[in-house]
């Protein structure tokens, strides 16, 4: 009977480790400026919205369009908000997250990811 509850217990503190990994952001850099992805600064504007990176960056991932345009519109658009991109990151697949850090990656981006 204790080895059924110990089990469980491990179970359950596994689950709890492997869920507090998951990061709803990641941290993007280029010529010495970096940012965490959905940070909502000027810098961060100029950087990926005024220039069209973005954009570019969006246009070679297979994410769904209207994934797409949501991550634009979370990101450069007139109502810009860090807390609905990084949601929206967060609730992507592990497969989208990471076909869009490629993307990143093919522009010249490198991506560190936060260590748990």
């Amino acid at each position: 009977m204790n080895i059924n509850r110990t089990g469980v217990l491990l179970l359950l503190l596994a689950i709890a480790s492997a869920s507090a990994c998951t990061s709803s952001t990641f941290f993007v850099s280029k010529d010495g400026k970096g940012y965490y992805w959905g940070n909502d600064s000027k810098n961060a504007y100029k950087m990926f919205c005024e220039t069209g990176e973005l954009r570019r960056i969006l246009t070679d991932t297979e994410l769904p369009q209207a994934t797409k345009d949501d991550l634009y519109q979370y990101n450069c658009g007139a109502e810009r908000s860090n807390e609905k991109a990084r949601q929206l990151y967060a609730s992507m697949t592990p497969a989208q997250r990471k076909d869009l850090r490629s993307a990143f990656k093919k522009h010249g981006y490198e991506i560190n990811y936060l260590s748990c």
